[in-house]
């Protein structure tokens, strides 16, 4: 993990995601708020997409509520 003070760096977009793509890179403002960055692959991001998505929650709730049910054809 490398954290960089942006109170005394200021780098460039690209060279950030360059650290990125290596390790996790925390960001500190000088007013003591923190954000992360960290690459991630298209799991990660479908994940995050669903988890956030209201109409999609929806959906797995009614899908938990049905109830189950297996014909046996002999």
């Amino acid at each position: 993990m490398k954290v960089i003070e942006l109170e005394h760096a200021h780098p460039a977009v690209e060279e950030l995601i360059g650290l990125a793509k290596t390790e996790l890179v925390v960001l500190r403002r000088p007013d003591g708020s923190v954000f992360a960055l960290s690459q991630v692959d298209d799991f990660d991001v479908e994940v995050e997409l669903l988890k956030n998505n209201a109409e999609f929650a929806t959906f797995l709730k009614q899908l938990s509520q049905e109830k189950a049910a297996i014909t046996l054809r002999l």
